[in-house]
């Protein structure tokens, strides 16, 4: 009879629940969420169909195909499930990038690749002198210095900051307008460090705008190794000529769509709690980190609840959001047509920011519902859960921000994130089962926890 227990448990360790008469504690309830998600191991076969489908760049043929694919998925689980048509923008990469530039020693040949967004340059390329800079404040003092040159930007990410999102954002500037405030200097292109927290050899893409630029120019971001060598050289031969080419081009906008999936509460099915994260991706790799992890934390977050029989009492919609990297129109799209349908969020949360070891929770809330959720932090500390804050949510869900929702946003270690962000090296074989799997775990413990002890605005 013992055997028969033992190995009824380690079959499926939620069937404890169904067995006891007992009051089940929230302490053991999570011990099982956690034990269920690093045994069954679902998440991350979920992400490994999803990389396997390649790169999921907006408005490309793999990032539908990707919501077609996930939409059979919920439906076997038991969602009912909506896809909303979402315009987005259509930019394709084209053939490979090019760089390179000349020394004493010879011709150096960089690893480039095009910022989301750019313009080509012309079709043999563009070759002219380069101007380092290494802060905006710098750019703010020039004159004629950048005319007919291109503008090189060398800003690191601070190393100082513990947070390297922090560091991230203080230094993006140089990716999203370099190339519309260096043309207003009359700069004939753009060669950006790329956004990494370490030197490494991938290039970083990422969107940048030309809103407001009376002149267009090509932009292109280097690896990290890349542009410490090339200031060097620059340092050494202030005439040097950099050659950039790229074929990259906007075309129409097409639809692509957003996946809704949905199960009814039980108890209070007015009110919804909201869960997701973006299906599109970078074109470099395949949006492991960025954002599969975070569309699996969310769909597996429901799956380990339905399978424990702890769905909550309220209505719970999974959505994967289209096209964060190049707008938001996903998430637009749905904030508009819930505000059309009278839906009543009542808690949102996101994930992405990677699939590495959850680390804690950020929090939008109303005050006494920040101090609520913070009352938690003792059952999440044996998992490694320990930072509570109020740094935001997430892009997706803050479109739907109201001063009576909730918002969360699950923190992952962040130190090597940014090694990976929209890189060549953002695949499958950069996340860890084990770390994918206690996000996804974290989220439903979270789910779990907020519906039952109500902490929503009254």
């Amino acid at each position: 009879m013992t055997r028969i227990l033992i190995w009824l448990t380690a079959l499926s360790p939620y069937l404890i629940f169904a067995q006891t008469s007992s009051p089940i504690s929230d302490e053991e309830i999570l011990k099982e969420i956690y034990t269920t998600a690093l045994v069954k191991n679902q998440g991350y076969k979920w992400l490994e169909e999803l990389t396997e489908m390649g790169p999921r760049l907006t408005g490309s043929e793999n990032s539908t195909k990707a919501v077609y694919h996930f939409q059979k998925i919920a439906d076997s689980l038991g969602f009912k499930t909506f896809l909303q048509p979402v315009t987005v923008p259509q930019w394709v990469r084209g053939e490979a990038e090019e760089a390179n530039y000349k020394t004493t020693e010879g011709k150096i040949v960089l690893n480039p690749c095009a910022l989301g967004g750019s313009i080509a340059t012309p079709k043999k390329g563009l070759t002219a002198p380069l101007f380092e800079i290494t802060s905006f404040e710098q750019l703010d003092t020039l004159t004629t210095e950048l005319e007919g040159k291109i503008a090189f930007y060398n800003i690191s990410m601070n190393p100082a900051f513990i947070n390297t999102f922090f560091a991230y954002s203080s230094s993006a500037k140089q990716r999203y307008v370099g190339a519309l405030e260096a043309s207003k200097k009359g700069a004939v292109g753009v060669v950006i460090r790329s956004l990494s927290a370490t030197i490494n050899d991938f290039p970083h893409t990422g969107s940048m705008t030309y809103k407001g630029a009376d002149v267009k120019i090509p932009a292109m971001a280097i690896s990290t190794l890349d542009a410490e060598q090339l200031s060097t050289n620059l340092n050494t031969d202030p005439s040097l000529e950099f050659f950039m080419k790229m074929n990259c081009e906007s075309k129409d906008s097409v639809i692509s769509y957003n996946l809704v999936a949905e199960i009814k509460g039980s108890e209070k099915p007015e009110e919804v709690i909201v869960l997701g994260g973006h299906i599109d991706s970078w074109d470099l790799g395949t949006g492991a980190h960025d954002d599969g992890a975070g569309c699996v934390h969310s769909l597996e977050a429901i799956w380990l609840l339905k399978q424990m029989d702890l769905l909550p009492k309220r209505t719970v919609r999974v959505v994967f959001f289209m096209n964060e990297e190049f707008g938001l129109n996903g998430a637009k799209v749905y904030a508009k047509e819930s505000k059309k349908e009278n839906i009543n969020h009542v808690i949102a949360i996101e994930s992405d920011a990677g699939g590495f070891s959850p680390r804690g929770i950020s929090v939008v809330a109303p005050d006494s519902l920040v101090a609520s959720v913070r009352e938690f932090r003792s059952l999440f500390e044996p998992y490694g859960l320990h930072q509570f804050t109020e740094t935001g949510s997430g892009a997706d869900i803050s479109q739907l921000y109201s001063k009576d929702l909730v918002m969360l946003g699950l923190r992952p270690d962040n130190h090597r994130y940014f090694d990976i962000h929209h890189s060549a090296a953002d695949v499958i074989e950069s996340v860890s089962p084990r770390e994918l799997e206690m996000g996804s775990a974290t989220l439903a413990a979270f789910i779990y926890l907020l519906d039952k002890y109500d902490v929503i605005a009254k």
